[in-house]
Formats: structure tokens, sequence, C-alpha cells
């Protein structure tokens, strides 16, 4: 392989790009469905998150996981003030889409690191990870994109996770 070929392959491994972490933010505001044993089938996600929308109720994190034997669940995050309508809706799509069930939690957190080139740094995901391991604090759902990682945990370990991440980044 020549230099330049070697060059650029180190380049991919390590970008040398330092993430610069601008704060740390829990935030309580949000509650968890998860749609269980949902038919892995084209058009599904539409079904579920078009009634919502129709009621103004917006989303995030959406996650779904790949099962095998044609299911899969579908997890997402809604205001607490419209949980009582986005289960009541998420029920109904259930039942219509043939799904095992609807689950809910409003004892989470949403837990952020926030700042610039998060997505650039290789080691930023891999670091808030182990640091909420050492602290003992199970993550429930992640996102992350360039300016911020976040994940879900138990409401009861927000804080615990919150000291963590300042104790190691700020």
């Amino acid at each position: 392989m020549s230099k330049s070929k070697n060059a650029a392959k180190a380049a991919l491994v390590k970008s040398g790009v330092k993430a610069e972490i601008e704060d740390i933010r829990v935030d309580r505001s949000s509650a968890r469905i998860t749609l269980l044993g949902v038919p892995d089938v084209p058009g599904v996600a539409a079904k579920v998150f078009s009634p919502l929308a129709e009621r103004g109720i917006g989303v995030e994190m959406i996650v779904q996981n790949s099962m095998r034997g044609g299911m899969t669940d579908i997890g997402f995050l809604v205001k607490k003030e419209f949980l009582d309508i986005a289960i009541s809706i998420t029920r109904d799509v259930a039942q219509e889409i043939e799904a095992q069930g609807v689950s809910f939690s409003t004892e989470i957190a949403l837990v952020s690191l926030m700042g610039k080139g998060l997505a650039e740094d290789t080691s930023m995901s891999a670091g808030m990870f182990k640091t909420l391991a050492e602290a003992s604090v199970n993550i429930e759902m992640i996102v992350s994109s360039s300016r911020f990682i976040t994940c879900v945990v138990g409401a009861e370990k927000a804080e615990k996770a919150a000291n963590a991440l300042k104790a190691a980044y700020l």
C-alpha cells in the first residue's frame, strides 16, 4: 500500500477533531411510549405517527429495533402534557396494526452533552457511555448529532448522570 493510502487510512481512523463541550443538560419534560410487537412491514411507521401528527403531538427520539420473526418494537418520546392523548391514539393504532401492546413511562429524563464537534470526535459517544456506566446509570435510548449526544435514563438517576458527566467533561 502506498504512503498516501496509509495516510488516508490513518486520517479516517483518527480525525484529530476534539469536541468542545459547552453544557450538560437534564430535561424531565418527556415521557416514553413503546409499541411492542409491531409487524415489520412497509407503512407501519406512517400508520403510527400520522394520527399523532394530525392531533398536533410532536414526537422525538424515535427508535425502531429490528427483530426476528417479522416483528419490531417502536419507541418514541412525547412531552408529558400530551401523554394521555398520545397513549390513547397509540393504543388505537396498536389494535389497527395488530401490535402486541403499548407501554409507557413518565419516569425518564434526557441527559445531554451539548457542544461542537461531537460527531467528529470519535471518542465522545463511547466516553459518555463509559462515564454513565461507571456511575451505574443505565441508558434506555440514545440520539446524537454533531451538536449533542442525548441519553434517556431513569429519572431517579438523572442528577447522578449529569454530575458524572460534569466531572468528566466540564
